[in-house]
């Protein structure tokens, strides 16, 4: 094989990975979930709930999103809604896109400080949004309620993570929404039943046998999917679920390498 072959065989090859990349970075990829607890109430049993987190630099498609979509009762946006030199009106249609499924409840995330926190605030005060900033409120159903908390985005991992105000019932189901998983580390319990972060996109390039090469040590044992944690110290009947997702946008360049993009339907069901 010359010299020229060789290169114009790798240069398809690379063509194609870059191909490959683009699109996994570029995907609808929906996660369908199911939690089962018998703490959850009867009302709230086929509750569903869509989760999505960095979103970064993306636009939302109405359609791609909402092509395999059976109805939501709510959207929880996990953090990195934007990002510096995004325009605010890319956010502002990304925001009534998601309106258009269900009420939106969200978190910020460490993206969106560096964008500029009260400008981002305002567009989701503008659209509609409720952010959850150390902030706990209630959702209601046929007179059942569950409870949700967002917690607050420190400004700089030199600053420590504040308490979320309001003391959520004993007796109630607890969601807690966190962009970053690291709000879960040296935590002996979690006061919550379900937790719901993103922040690491599952380590984006994820390259054969090294792994997510890009990911800090926490974050290697903490990359995405499910985990269970303590939700009591001492409690062995009520375990705490963690989702970490993989995110729906990408950071620093627009390529995913098996780690596609992807977004969550969370369908909570009442333990018989």
């Amino acid at each position: 094989m010359s010299v020229l072959m060789w290169l114009a065989g790798a240069a398809a090859v690379g063509a194609g990975t870059i191909g490959w990349m683009r699109s996994e970075a570029g995907g609808y990829r929906v996660r369908e979930e199911e939690v089962v607890s018998d703490r959850i109430p009867q009302s709230f049993d086929g509750y569903r709930i869509l989760f999505i987190t960095d979103i970064h630099r993306r636009v939302l498609s109405e359609q791609k999103l909402t092509s395999n979509l059976l109805p939501v009762d709510c959207v929880f946006l996990g953090g990195d809604i934007t990002e510096k030199g995004v325009s605010f009106q890319r956010m502002r249609h990304n925001m009534s896109v998601l309106l258009r499924i269900a009420p939106v409840y969200a978190v910020l995330g460490n993206h969106d400080l560096y964008a500029g926190k009260d400008a981002v605030r305002q567009v989701l005060r503008e659209t509609g949004v409720a952010l959850l900033s150390d902030k706990t409120i209630t959702l209601k159903k046929n007179e059942e309620s569950i409870t949700l908390s967002g917690i607050r985005q420190p400004a700089s991992k030199k600053h420590p993570y504040t308490q979320f105000r309001g003391n959520p019932k004993e007796d109630s189901y607890h969601i807690i929404l966190v962009h970053d998983p690291i709000w879960v580390k040296d935590r002996e319990e979690t006061n919550g039943d379900l937790l719901l972060a993103g922040h690491t996109h599952g380590g984006q390039i994820v390259l054969p046998f090294a792994g997510a090469v890009r990911l800090e040590r926490f974050y290697k044992k903490f990359k995405s999917g499910w985990y269970s944690l303590p939700r009591k110290v001492g409690d062995s009947l009520h375990t705490s679920r963690m989702l970490i997702s993989r995110g729906f946008g990408t950071s620093h360049i627009p390529l995913r390498l098996k780690c596609p993009a992807e977004y969550h339907v969370i369908t909570l069901r009442k333990k018989p």
